[in-house]
């Protein structure tokens, strides 16, 4: 992603540091985090590593995020279960970001529902997609 100047990493670390301007201390879960590019982008824009957690699928992804220092919770989930959801992460956040997580082969509408069992009541979902994949991968009405 980043080696593709692919901008959506930064483009939700500022929608979250926006969202959360009068929020003390918001903690925010990065879903699919991957290699922790949203992590990076984040600490960038001031949020501390104690306000970042992560969850991915592949521990090989997780061991490149680790490295980053930007996270100060890992843990390796395979997302699109809401019904087998942790506990530990259910109505924590105040910011749920997945940036490339929905797109083609990935996951479905299921993650809509984790977001919301993860958010605090008035947080902020932030995700990427291609507009196509609204209609495509029913996106669009499950929103």
């Amino acid at each position: 992603m980043k080696g593709m100047g692919h901008p959506d990493p930064r483009s939700c670390a500022e929608l979250a540091a926006k969202g959360t301007e009068n929020i003390e201390g918001p903690l925010v879960l990065d879903l699919g985090c991957g290699t922790g590019l949203v992590g990076e982008e984040l600490l960038k824009l001031n949020f501390k590593k104690e306000q970042i957690w992560g969850v991915d699928a592949s521990q090989g992804m997780l061991d490149v995020a680790e490295t980053k220092q930007a996270y100060s919770k890992l843990i390796q989930l395979f997302l699109g279960k809401p019904d087998t959801y942790p506990e530990e992460l259910r109505n924590k956040f105040d910011v749920v970001i997945a940036a490339g997580v929905l797109a083609e082969g990935h996951l479905g509408i299921e993650l809509f529902d984790e977001f919301l069992l993860s958010l605090k009541t008035g947080g902020y979902a932030i995700f990427t997609t291609r507009e196509e994949y609204l209609t495509k991968y029913g996106y669009g009405p499950a929103i």
